[in-house]
Formats: C-alpha cells, sequence, structure tokens
C-alpha cells in the first residue's frame, strides 16, 4: 500500500462502500465514479477532508477532485476494493446519450493527451529553433524532430483505436491494427488519385470523387486519408466490439484464439471504409462547417461563446467535444484558432488565486494557493477553480471575464495555435512551423497579461474572506484560549451528522453534532453536568455541562417516541445532578431493531450559535467518553469577542 492508504480508505467509505461502487475512472485531478446508489454519498465528510479539492456530480459520475496524484489514489482504491474496470457497468443504460457520448470521449481522449502535449512541445522546440536560426528545414536534425513531434498526430487512429478498443472492452490490439489499416501509407494514392470514375454530392459540401469501388460499392475516401483524424476510429472501434463480443459468444475457445481476431478485421475494416468512415467524415465536416461559418460571420463572437463557456465546461467535464474538433482542425489544416480562444482561461484562474492569496489573512488559504498556481502554470485549473473561485462565484465570473477578454484580443489578431500545447510551455504553440513567424507569441503574451489583470483587480479590489476563512481567522483571534472538549456519550460508528434520516437533525436546525450508530445500549454522562431534560418515553434526553453551560441533546432511534418507553430504560430522572461517567440511559439495541426502528443516535449541541463552530471527531468510531466534539468559543476567561467585531477586523 502507498502513502494515499488513508485517504483511498475514507472516499472508499464515504462514496458508500466498495459495494457501492460499480465503476471507477480518472482524469488529470479527478476519481470518476459510477455508483450503484448516489443516496449513500457523504458529501459533507468529503469535502471536509483536506486531501480532497471538492466533490460533484456531473456527466454520470460521482466526481471526487483530488489533485495532480489523482492516479495513485486511483490505484490504491482498486487494490483496496479490488474493482476490475474490466467489468460491464451495470447501469450504463440509465445514461443519456450525450453522457454516453462525453464518457467515451473523456475515456478515449485523456490516456493520450500527455502524449498529445509532449508531441506540441517538441513541434514548439522546433519551431523556436527554427524561427532563432539555429536549424534550417534541410538539416536532418529538423526531420527527425519533426517526425517525433508529428508522430503521434500522425499515427493518432492507431493511438486511439487502443485506447478506444479498451473503452469498449474489445482486444486493445484488434483495435491498433483497425486503425494501422486507415493509415495504411499505400491507401490514400490509391484511393483518390487519377482518373475519377463519378462524383457523388456534386455540387454540395459534400461533394466526392470516386475512384475506386470496392465489389461495385463507392469508395467515399476523403482527399487527406484518416491520419490525424479521431472520429472515425472511435466509431469503427465501436462496431468492432460488436463483431468481436458476438463471435465470442458464438465460437468454441479452442479456435476463437486465432478466429474472432480474423473475423473481426475482416468484417470491420471494409465496413470502416466504406460506410462509417464517410458518415463521420461528413458529421466532422458539418460541425467543421458550423463552427467555421459562426467564425466566418464573426470571429469575435466565435472567441466570446466560445472563452465564456470553457470554464464552465471544465467544471461539469463537458469540455471534450471541444478539444475533438480543436484536435480535428489542428490536424486536417496545421492550426487552429479555437484553442486560442481559451488559451488564456489557466493565466486568469492563476490571477484570481494570486489576488485571493494576496488578500487573505488565512494561513491555510495562502498555502493552498502554491500549488493551484504550480498547476495552472501547466494548464491543470481544476484546483484552483474547486478551491479558490468556484465556491465564490464572482470569483469564477472575474475568471471569466479576463479570460474572454484575452480569448477576444487573440482572435483579433488572428493568433492560431500551431500545436496541442497549454499553459506556460503553451506560448511557443504560437509560432508558426511554416515559416518562423514569432509574431502570434508577442500577441498571446499581450493577451496573457491584460487577461490576468482583469482578472487579477476585480478579485483583489472586491474581496471578502470565504467563509470558511472566517471561521478559521475568528479561532485564531481566540487562539489565547481553550477549546471545549465534549466527550462521546456512548460506544458506535461515527458519522456525520447530515446522514441522519431526521431531516430536523441532518439540515442542523437544531444545532450542530454527530451521528453514532451505537454497538452498546448504554449512555453515559459525557460531562458533569445537570440532566434537564429526560423524556417520558427515555428515547431522548437533554443534559447541560456545570461549568461551561454546554447544551446536549442526545436523541436515540429514529420514530422511537412511538415505542412509548418501550426497551428504554433511564436511571436518572430529569432535574438529577450527574457526574462524567454515569450511566444515564440504558436500551435494548436488538429489540429496538427487531420492532422496526433505526437505533441511530444524534448528539447535538442545541446552543450551537453560542460557538464560533462545532466540529467533529475525524475517527470514525467512538468509545465512551472518548474525545468527540470540540467547541471552539467566542468568549472565554471573562473576556467576551462579539462575532461582528472579528468580523470587521477580518475584512479590514
Amino acid at each position: 500500500m502507498g502513502k494515499y492508504k488513508e485517504l483511498s480508505e475514507f472516499i472508499i467509505k464515504n462514496v458508500g462502500g466498495k459495494k457501492n461502487i460499480n465503476k471507477l475512472t480518472h482524469c488529470v485531478t479527478r476519481l470518476r465514479f459510477n455508483l450503484n446508489d448516489n443516496s449513500l454519498i457523504n458529501e459533507e465528510a468529503l469535502l471536509k477532508h483536506s486531501g480532497i479539492v471538492t466533490v460533484q456530480n456531473a456527466g454520470g459520475k460521482f466526481q471526487v477532485v483530488v489533485g495532480t496524484h489523482v492516479a495513485d489514489v486511483y490505484s490504491e482504491i482498486l487494490e483496496l476494493t479490488g474493482i476490475s474496470n474490466n467489468n460491464e457497468e451495470d447501469n450504463e443504460e440509465k445514461k443519456g446519450g450525450l453522457n454516453k457520448l462525453i464518457d467515451i470521449i473523456t475515456k478515449v481522449i485523456t490516456p493520450v493527451i500527455s502524449l498529445l502535449v509532449a508531441g506540441g512541445l517538441i513541434q514548439g522546440i522546433t519551431a523556436i529553433l527554427i524561427a532563432s536560426n539555429l536549424l534550417s528545414q534541410e538539416d536532418g536534425a529538423y526531420f527527425i524532430l519533426r517526425a517525433m513531434g508529428q508522430a503521434v498526430f500522425y499515427f493518432f487512429p492507431i493511438i486511439l483505436g487502443y485506447t478506444s478498443a479498451k473503452t469498449f472492452k474489445m482486444s486493445p490490439f484488434v483495435g491498433m491494427i483497425l486503425g494501422a489499416a486507415l493509415v495504411m501509407p499505400e491507401l490514400l494514392p490509391n484511393l483518390t488519385e487519377g482518373d475519377s470514375l463519378y462524383t457523388l454530392f456534386s455540387g454540395t459540401i459534400l461533394e466526392s470523387s470516386i475512384y475506386k469501388t470496392f465489389f461495385g460499392i463507392p469508395i467515399m475516401f476523403p482527399e487527406h486519408g484518416y491520419t490525424t483524424t479521431v472520429i472515425p476510429i472511435i466509431f469503427s472501434t465501436f462496431f468492432a466490439s460488436k463483431v468481436e463480443h458476438f463471435f465470442k459468444k458464438r465460437i468454441s475457445p479452442l479456435m476463437a484464439h486465432d478466429l474472432v481476431p480474423f473475423l473481426t478485421i475482416f468484417i470491420s475494416v471494409p465496413i470502416t471504409i466504406l460506410v462509417i468512415g464517410p458518415i463521420t467524415n461528413i458529421a466532422s465536416l458539418l460541425i467543421e462547417t458550423g463552427v467555421t461559418g459562426l467564425n466566418n460571420f464573426s470571429p469575435i463572437l466565435t472567441a466570446i461563446v466560445v472563452a465564456l463557456i470553457y470554464q464552465p465546461l471544465v467544471v461539469l467535464g463537458l469540455h471534450w467535444p471541444l478539444i475533438t474538433i480543436a484536435i480535428t482542425n489542428l490536424a486536417n489544416t496545421g492550426s487552429d484558432y479555437l484553442m486560442a480562444t481559451w488559451f488564456p482561461a489557466s493565466f486568469a484562474q492563476m490571477a484570481v488565486v494570486l489576488a485571493v492569496m494576496i488578500r487573505t489573512k488565512s494561513l491555510q488559504r495562502k498555502a493552498m494557493g502554491v500549488p493551484a498556481l504550480i498547476s495552472c502554470v501547466f494548464c491543470i485549473i481544476e484546483p484552483a477553480i474547486y478551491g479558490f473561485t468556484l465556491p465564490i462565484v464572482k470569483r469564477f465570473a472575474y475568471s471569466m471575464i479576463g479570460a474572454t477578454i484575452g480569448g477576444v484580443i487573440i482572435t483579433l489578431f488572428s493568433a492560431d495555435m500551431f500545436a496541442f500545447s497549454f499553459g506556460f510551455l503553451g506560448f511557443a504553440s504560437f509560432i508558426n512551423p511554416n515559416n518562423g513567424n514569432i509574431s502570434g507569441v508577442f500577441i498571446s503574451l499581450i493577451a496573457v497579461a491584460i487577461s490576468m489583470l482583469v482578472s487579477f483587480a476585480l478579485t483583489y479590489f472586491t474581496f471578502n474572506e470565504d467563509p470558511a476563512d472566517e471561521k478559521e481567522i475568528m479561532a485564531k483571534s481566540t487562539k489565547n484560549y481553550k477549546d471545549y472538549e465534549v466527550n462521546s456519550p456512548l460506544k458506535g460508528t461515527v458519522s456525520s451528522l447530515t446522514n441522519a434520516i431526521d431531516d430536523v437533525f441532518s439540515n442542523e436546525s437544531m444545532g450542530k453534532g454527530i451521528l453514532i450508530y451505537p454497538s452498546e445500549g448504554k449512555i453515559y454522562a459525557p460531562f458533569n453536568g445537570t440532566l434537564t431534560t429526560m423524556f417520558p418515553t427515555g428515547h431522548a434526553l437533554g443534559i447541560t455541562s456545570s461549568d461551561k453551560n454546554i447544551e446536549l441533546l442526545i436523541h436515540v432511534g429514529v420514530d422511537t417516541v412511538e415505542l412509548d418507553g418501550k426497551y428504554f430504560h433511564p436511571k436518572f430522572k430529569q432535574g438529577d445532578i450527574v457526574k462524567q461517567g454515569d450511566i444515564l440511559l440504558e436500551f435494548d439495541i436488538d429489540l429496538i431493531s427487531k420492532a422496526g426502528y433505526q437505533t441511530e443516535t444524534a448528539i447535538i449541541v442545541t446552543n450551537s450559535s453560542d460557538y464560533l463552530d462545532v466540529i467533529g471527531t475525524d475517527n470514525l468510531s467512538a468509545d465512551e467518553l472518548s474525545p468527540l466534539l470540540t467547541l471552539i468559543p467566542f468568549k472565554e476567561k471573562g473576556k467576551e469577542f462579539i462575532k461582528t467585531n472579528i468580523r470587521e477586523e477580518i475584512v479590514s
């Protein structure tokens, strides 16, 4: 087990346990759970954990954002749960069509993002060497560097054939062969050159010259071939997975090893070239035409729309279709204007984080800002979004405003990107590798600087502390004064009060506290005090401490008042003075359960408003009189702290 075992165990527990996890995947910063029952999620506990940035329901998945070490946490969870992600998802059919498509694109593209970035960086380095006259396009080094940078794009269908096959749960090597068949060098010249036999869809944007047929069936092969394409291989592999699964069920295992791959390839490749390829090419062409048409109508409008929606789409995990279009543009033309419109987004987020770090008095917030800033440098903006901007909506809006202004500036000056690379290293992507023109770099630098300035200024001059940070700072204002500890009145398993079945307790309308699932039917006095309330039915009692005036309500079970005292045996009466450790009440867990009632016990500080905060233990279980709650006071030793005054001090 690795260093993230404790965090992984905590996440498993609070998403409902390993039996509730149907499937688990991850992207750059977040875990994506397919759960059998979302009602078992303990969101509040997850959000309170220092190792978790935030949680989010999006795209039909429950997402837990942990940061860039997500792969390590993912591996830990797989090991702890024994989950095999090769199993079919039981709830796949519950997803809508859009969620399914986004899920597929995410699974297929995510594993190769780092390869795209690597290829983009190599192209950027090559462009810098050419622009600085350190390298000639006639040098042997140029051709090797070009091969290194272009390989991932040229052979993209082969790579995606592998990841698509993994996604559709078929042989990944068959998927690679499907991709390889599409990019065979001999196909393009033989199927797109010479005298055409006839033309289909003449006079339309779908016009296609036919040079060869497949046993009389016209072959609509794109003039640039299938190298660098995305969509055709995904749909081809999906079809092939159905073919493979069909034959696996019907061919003897003794013969399946050879026959299934043969039949899958023999059927799928012709279908791909004759049917799937042309259909997906037409769909891609229509999408490209639509985006291009909008861009031709108004590049500024396109920039505004794309720049504005990009960050919200990242929050929802729905930004992959935009990336797919951009990759397609880059592959087909060697450049892309779409990526350039959202290029300033990570820098706008960085500016907001920097402004918050400067203005906040929270040491914890300042510490959180360092890794968030570093992540933004490499265009990983989830830590900034979930840790700094999204919790305060206006800050998220400021990052969107700044990013949009930067995107519009880049579009105004037609600074396209020539490689798939973002963040600080992405500036090299604005160098034109064909002529070494670096004007795009200067335009992008100016646009990013303005974007950051706008987002920073808006955040800095409208800054107010986060509510969570207020509590931390106010707590530090009383740091010379001792917190109050409340011990557990019973044994059992600890959970968040928000998990209580009774809404009166779960929404904390009665006060803050904690929930215990008892393992022993005894309630002990957690401190010296007075038994201020003992309900006639015995299912609930109230006790007030003799020294700190802590008012504690202990409520055993759900609707147990209906038992009318049956199975409850009070040991003291209302008004009695009790000592810490006295047994106040005994109850029969088994008989109460057999009667059809839950025995979960709510322990609530009913005068929570008299305290700065009430914090529950991090332990998963409690013994009688073990530390359970920490109460942070506003007043101690006769000196009074007024909430409003402290808050004014913080803001100032």
